[in-house]
């Protein structure tokens, strides 16, 4: 099946109206506040925020009811285009914008910035091959809608994620279109940097390279990589800016309405992500610090501290009551010890918390001193050195800052959050992506370095020479994805969705003979296929961590094949889909015996169906002739 432009169109249109009644929505919201937004961007900005929040959690409503049904949905998006038009109908208060002047320098960045955003865009409209996309951020989505509502999902541990994001994913979905949950993670990218421009003129009021810093931003390797794919890490940016952002307009005019806001932004981050929950506790200690420079009273800052933190958790909670009551944990599958969780154990749980420490290049005293440097020059993508690419840009222009007699207080609070988010980013997960919150204003520090030294010709034009070399380094990882991915084709109509997932995706090709192949009532067991069940339209049980985990259990349960064969058909399994390399190869966990158990349960009781490469697809034989009743 070929990808026609008329469904590109189609695509497109369905993301101007998402984008409209978001931020109609927003509108709605905002304009019963007492806030005089700075500029019509401003506004724009913060009621995208809202609308964000509002809409996802009005999904998240339909999930909890069991209500995903087509009616329920269709109701939703009437009501939230109806009150998107009220949204848009009603003024809110905007002072008039300042003209500004760009220079050279900022005019080249804006010719840059278009051509990456023009490159991602296309990549946007793609099919999704994200791996997390895959096995997550778009899979889960798939299953409330086939079953109506939040439901506990075998295997799948990411289900138990915050997943505020992927509410609107499941809109797309429910339009039958993968492109448009990507084109909206593509709108929130946009929508990063309007905040970044806004951040600039307002907060930094002095900053003149706000379109470069943009560029620093987008050129990030890691960044470019998830603009065009289903994933929520945009999401956290965008509250986590708009959250930062706030706070700092409330900083200016001690106006409650910006508080609440700030707080509202920062539930929201952890809504989608575990990684955000340190935004409300960095609020606090802001709160605190302003309160002791400014001489406030204890009772002013308490109640302060109280409006924030209940609009974080007015925001941020519901996912982690749904997790608590779903899955037993509301930080699942984290903190096992102290709350266990629902389908998870203490293997997985050590097994876990192992992977996570493996994660960058090592945990010793010299790795963490070499830090900075092996995260910006040496991080791979795909690897667990980092899962990522940052390049050297913050590395080599951050350190300008020491030689600054004063900085400004906004500069100064800048900082102070981006050391405490990265100490806490090291001591955990040190993947690459678990810190694109933190570039949007880091690339705004590079721009405000470059502003303060524009003055002294030789030491700006070593920066202008990093930043032209950095940018350099980060295109080249750019352009290189852009080709292995070789997107035009498929984006024109010209090659197939089919031909261009399996020459990207090297288990597509037996995902496709699945849902052609398989009767409806098959149920398939997945072992190293990746994980990608979005691609699987048939029932399916993978590890979503271990991708051997439960057969390495049955096997070192059981002690014969006939054993084996009653426990896969307890879990009502039909066919075994595997990568044989890695089930039974050099790789395989598996020990001696529990492969030579396999071998003799594959060949008493499967039937091979299919082969591609290392992958086999297999029925599993009743002895009685009888077929494996479906699942009911």
């Amino acid at each position: 099946m070929r990808i026609t432009l008329l469904q590109q169109g189609i695509t497109i249109l369905f993301l101007t109206a998402w984008c409209l009644i978001t931020t109609g929505v927003g509108r709605l919201c905002l304009s019963s506040t007492a806030i005089r937004f700075a500029s019509r961007g401003e506004g724009l900005f913060l009621s995208a925020g809202i609308g964000l929040t509002i809409t996802g959690y009005a999904v998240f409503l339909l999930g909890v009811t069991g209500s995903l049904a087509a009616s329920g949905i269709a109701l939703l998006l009437i009501s939230l285009a109806l009150i998107s038009v009220a949204g848009w109908l009603r003024p809110i208060r905007t002072a008039p914008a300042a003209p500004s002047r760009r220079s050279v320098w900022e005019l080249s960045a804006l010719l840059l910035l278009g051509i990456l955003l023009l490159a991602g865009f296309v990549l946007t409209l793609t099919p999704e091959i994200g791996k997390d996309a895959l096995i997550y951020h778009l899979a889960v989505p798939k299953l409330y809608l086939l079953h109506h509502g939040f439901y506990f999902v075998p295997g799948n541990a990411f289900a138990g994620y915050p997943l505020l994001g992927e509410m609107h994913y499941l809109l797309a979905l429910f339009l039958q279109n993968d492109i448009l949950a990507k084109a909206m993670n593509y709108a929130l990218l946009c929508g990063i940097l309007l905040g970044m421009g806004l951040f600039a003129r307002h907060v930094l009021q002095n900053q003149q390279f706000p379109s470069l810093s943009m560029l620093i931003f987008v050129s990030i390797p890691s960044v470019f990589a998830v603009s065009h794919a289903a994933y929520n890490d945009l999401f956290v940016t965008f509250f986590t800016l708009a959250a930062i952002y706030s706070f700092f307009r409330w900083s200016e005019d001690r106006l409650t309405a910006w508080l609440i806001l700030c707080g509202l932004f920062s539930g929201s981050a952890a809504a989608c992500k575990y990684t955000a929950l340190l935004a409300t506790p960095l609020g606090c200690l802001g709160i605190l610090w302003l309160a002791n420079r400014s001489g406030n009273g204890a009772r002013e800052t308490l109640r302060r501290l109280g409006l924030y933190i209940a609009a974080a958790l007015i925001a941020g909670s519901p996912f982690y009551l749904k997790n608590w009551i779903v899955m037993g944990n509301p930080f699942y599958p984290f903190f096992y010890g102290i709350f266990g969780g629902r389908g998870w154990d203490g293997d997985q749980a050590r097994l876990y918390d192992l992977f996570i420490q493996n994660l960058g290049i090592g945990r010793n005293l010299l790795d963490y001193l070499l830090l900075p440097w092996n995260l910006s020059l040496r991080a791979k993508m795909d690897s667990p050195e980092f899962d990522g690419i940052l390049g050297p840009i913050f590395l080599l222009t951050l350190p300008f800052l020491a030689a600054l007699r004063r900085w400004e207080t906004p500069l100064q609070m800048i900082l102070a959050y981006a050391l405490l988010t990265f100490f806490f980013w090291a001591s955990s997960a040190q993947q690459i992506r678990y810190l694109i919150p933190l570039f949007p204003i880091l690339a705004l520090v590079v721009g405000a370095i470059l502003t303060r030294y524009r003055s002294r010709k030789r030491i700006f034009g070593l920066l202008l020479c990093i930043v032209a070399g950095s940018l350099a380094f980060n295109g080249y990882h750019i352009a290189r994805g852009f080709i292995n991915i070789n997107p035009l084709r498929v984006v024109i109509g010209l090659e197939s969705r089919d031909h261009f997932l399996s020459r990207t995706l090297p288990p597509y090709t037996m995902y496709r003979f699945v849902n052609q192949a398989l009767p409806p009532d098959a149920r398939i067991f997945l072992i190293y296929m990746k994980n990608y069940t979005f691609l699987c339209d048939r029932d399916c049980y993978a590890d979503a961590m271990f991708e051997a985990h439960t057969l390495q259990k049955i096997l070192r349960e059981e002690a014969s094949p006939d054993r084996v064969r009653n426990r896969l058909k307890a879990e009502r399994f039909t066919h075994l889909l595997y990568d044989e390399y890695y089930l039974l190869g050099e790789p395989s966990p598996l020990t001696a015996e529990e492969k030579d158990l396999f071998r003799a349960f594959r060949e008493s009781h499967l039937l091979e169906l299919a082969r591609q490469g290392p992958y086999r697809l297999d029925r599993m034989i009743v002895s009685s002739g009888r077929q494996i009743p479906p699942i009911p």
